[in-house]
């Protein structure tokens, strides 16, 4: 499935999620998918990770 990225608009190709057939849960509605490239993952990843750290003191 091509998808584009949210945040750079990159063409990110997706494997096609098959559902189980017994499932259900047939109620919920089908939304489309959010989709980040492997650039915008690490950036998103990185900066997640620079906020957690506590400053070094002066």
């Amino acid at each position: 499935m091509k998808l584009t990225c949210i945040m750079c608009g990159r063409p990110v190709e997706i494997e096609e999620f098959k559902p189980d057939p017994y499932d259900d849960e047939d109620d919920v509605p089908a939304r489309k998918p959010v989709a980040f490239c492997r650039m915008c993952e690490a950036k998103i990843k990185n900066e997640s990770d620079q906020a957690q750290k506590v400053p070094k003191p002066m």
